[in-house]
């Protein structure tokens, strides 16, 4: 089974755009699958798969609502079951460091969900937020730089 984590924000992004940024952020390739869904995109690299979108009217996440934003995009992480442990920590490192290069560049709340429950981090009222107790930053020593100078604390699980 291939681990996820799902990106919903408020940024206003186009599905291109947010593709595009994520294929710059993570070193991937973007691919559209479905020119008709009006603007599902993915981004590929070794063991990472990316689903970015524009979130239709009334597709919005449950998770916005619990967290207090409007949900208008989406990104979805798959990780493969079949990359080696060295690439797949490279990926959580890329992810993240995407993630928190998405909120700084542009406004609006969002969340990042391990297997749709657990906060990782947030953007709530403009202020990042890391979850110390997410078990990634012990086991990868290359994801602690990423948290320098932000706000590392044990987060509440709404979602659990």
């Amino acid at each position: 089974m291939a681990v996820e984590y799902r990106l919903y924000s408020a940024a206003d992004l186009s599905g291109d755009a947010l593709a595009s940024f994520m294929a710059d952020a993570l070193g991937g390739t973007v691919i559209d699958d479905s020119p008709d869904h009006g603007g599902l995109r993915r981004v590929v690299r070794d063991g990472l798969d990316v689903t970015a979108y524009r979130v239709i009217p009334g597709d919005e996440a449950y998770a916005a609502g619990v967290f207090n934003f409007p949900h208008r995009i989406t990104a979805a992480f798959r990780f493969s079951n079949r990359a080696s442990e060295q690439v797949r920590a490279v990926n959580v490192v890329l992810m993240v460091r995407a993630v928190l290069s998405l909120f700084d560049a542009y406004p609006g709340d969002g969340v990042l969900l391990f297997n749709g429950e657990e906060v990782v981090l947030q953007k709530l009222s403009g202020q990042v937020s890391l979850n110390s107790d997410w078990e990634e930053w012990a086991d990868i020593p290359e994801l602690r730089p990423l948290g320098e100078g932000r706000d590392i604390r044990p987060l509440p699980q709404p979602l659990l």
